[in-house]
């Protein structure tokens, strides 16, 4: 083979790589021991937004560190920075306290207007018992074990209940995991079968009075490109509940 073909087949090789490299780069990537994407915002600016929507393919996604990556159809991610006091165990507590979630508002895109997102919310006994109970305390949630509430949000039908778990807890970082144990409906359809919707929270000091905040929601059902944009606003409304931020603050994430 000659050095001038040798040079051609070479470059492309080269040329079938780099978009490949690029997919690669082009994923969600919690901070687990690595730069998260999307980055960071600055503080005091609104957080970073990325979105993948895999439709019929699925999306590699390490939603907990230190375990292998998991497939889901859609990922929501938002980082950012927000100036707060609190401890970790404050912080954690701040998730824990589920009746306190009721009444946080969203963007709805399709109204064109601030809403309730959640319109009930309570900590129970269990993932099939109804009776409740106090919201979960900082010493509870990082004994790690599972710990189970059950809410209504303004577009679906019915009781959801979830079960949340602390995966780290630490005096500089905290991981805080839901995942819903029971459908999410509304009317006759099932929008998320049990597992189908998990939200991670990476709460990590940043410095003295200030943390970086990652939010991962991933979906394991298909969804919808018109679907997007609310469920960033969703996720937003968490995001700003757990900064201790008006929910309902100017501007929309996704007007």
């Amino acid at each position: 083979m000659s050095l001038t073909r040798f040079r051609f087949l070479d470059w492309i090789v080269l040329l079938l790589m780099i978009p490949a490299t690029f997919a690669a780069e082009d994923v969600p990537r919690p901070p687990c021991g690595t730069p998260p994407n999307p980055p960071y915002a600055a503080l005091g600016v609104q957080p970073n937004v990325g979105v993948w929507n895999g439709g019929n393919r699925s999306i590699r996604v390490t939603a907990r560190c230190n375990e292998s990556p998991a497939d889901f159809k859609f990922v929501a991610a938002l980082a950012g920075t927000f100036r707060s006091e609190s401890s970790a165990d404050n912080l954690l507590e701040r998730i824990g306290a589920v009746s306190a979630t009721q009444g946080i508002r969203y963007w709805s895109v399709t109204d064109k207007r601030w809403r309730v997102l959640i319109t009930q919310s309570a900590a129970v006994e269990g993932s099939t018992s109804a009776q409740r109970r106090a919201d979960f305390t900082a010493t509870e949630m990082k004994q790690r074990k599972d710990l189970f509430f059950a809410q209504r949000d303004s577009r679906s039908t019915g009781e959801v209940v979830y079960r949340m778990r602390v995966l780290e807890a630490a005096q500089d970082r905290a991981v805080a995991e839901i995942e819903n144990v029971s459908p999410v409906r509304t009317y006759v359809f099932t929008l998320f079968k049990p597992g189908e919707l998990r939200t991670v929270h990476f709460l990590t000091r940043r410095s003295a009075g200030s943390w970086n905040y990652y939010l991962l929601t991933a979906i394991g059902a298909k969804q919808s490109a018109s679907h997007e944009a609310s469920l960033i606003n969703r996720a937003a409304a968490l995001y700003r509940y757990v900064a201790g931020q008006p929910t309902d603050e100017e501007p929309p994430l996704a007007p």
